[in-house]
């Protein structure tokens, strides 16, 4: 009985090390662009959603205009590929909710989307798409479903959040597109490129050899979230992406899980990477954002979060 007491306090002094050893052991700070992380005085960046589609029609040429000239720090925006292997700025797999057309995108030219309506993106308070010219003012006035290529010729030195919505073998010819495009105009350090889905990551992280900034998808956030939860830092050092995109909570069955605690900010900041969260567009939870000091806030609407920032300036 005594002996295997003290095998058991060996055993369970070597975990205790061990636990320590990795709990200290975090790995080497990720090395990633000024513009993804908090400003000089610590306030967030702000992220135009779609291009901001609560003042502007949804991913639209409208939307990125007015979000350039209220001069938000970074557009975040959804890629689909088209029927001629062409990346539309669009976020759904169809054109039906934003535009006046229908169908699939993959089954349609970028020509073809290219001359549709897409004033009807844009959405109210409740993020449901007004479809009604009475409330619209932007149907009929020119908005338009943009290319990639488009945006990167007219906004150069814009910050971009690229997020691949196909995913298998459409998304792996989605991830050569965009590291093309990427560079083509040496955007490699003013993209994050961006997916729920592993499989397109994985490929751009293959073709593009690791010289772009990336987000992490929801499995492989997953994957760092349970061992910073069990203190097993170690287990994080070869995290594949340096952003996190995430909302503020997340449930787990009956369980919500806090994704703005102390510890899990603290935890990415000392890796030196970024800490973005969505989709914020309530003035409550935007100044609880900025006072925790986050680096980046996703909103449908830029000009408010742009008040309330310079409201905590003053």
């Amino acid at each position: 009985m005594r002996r295997t007491g003290k095998i058991v306090g060996v055993v369970l002094a070597i975990v205790a090390v061990a636990w320590v050893f990795m709990a200290v052991l975090r790995g080497s700070p990720h090395d990633i662009a000024s513009h993804w992380l908090a400003d000089g005085d610590g306030m967030p960046r702000v992220i135009a959603h779609q291009g901001g589609n609560q003042e502007r029609p949804s991913e639209t040429n409208l939307a990125f205009a007015h979000a350039h000239e209220i001069g938000v720090d970074v557009f975040e925006l959804d890629v689909v590929l088209t029927a001629d292997n062409r990346l539309a700025v669009i976020h759904d797999h169809t054109v039906d909710r934003t535009t006046n057309g229908t169908g699939r995108v993959a089954d349609m030219s970028y020509a073809e989307i290219r001359a549709l309506d897409a004033g009807y993106g844009l959405e109210d308070e409740h993020r449901r798409p007004i479809r009604d010219p009475a409330r619209n003012p932007f149907i009929g006035v020119g908005a338009y479903v943009p290319s990639l290529r488009e945006l990167f010729e007219t906004y150069p030195g814009t910050p971009m959040l690229i997020e691949i919505k196909d995913d298998d073998e459409r998304g792996a010819i989605a991830a050569e597109v965009l590291w093309g495009l990427i560079r083509e105009f040496g955007r490699e350090d003013l993209v994050v490129v961006a997916s729920f889905n592993r499989s397109p990551l994985e490929h751009f992280r293959s073709v593009s050899e690791g010289r772009v900034t990336m987000s992490g998808s929801m499995g492989e956030v997953v994957r760092f979230y349970v061992p910073h939860v069990l203190g097993l830092h170690a287990l994080n050092r070869a995290t594949p992406f340096s952003v996190f995109n995430l909302p503020v909570s997340f449930d787990v069955g009956p369980v919500t899980i806090d994704l703005t605690s102390r510890r899990l900010r603290r935890d990415i900041a000392r890796r030196g990477m970024a800490l973005h969260y969505w989709t914020i567009n309530s003035d409550e939870q935007m100044i609880e954002l900025i006072d925790l000091g986050v680096d980046g806030i996703i909103t449908d609407r830029p000009t408010r979060l742009q008040e309330l920032i310079a409201e905590r300036r003053r």
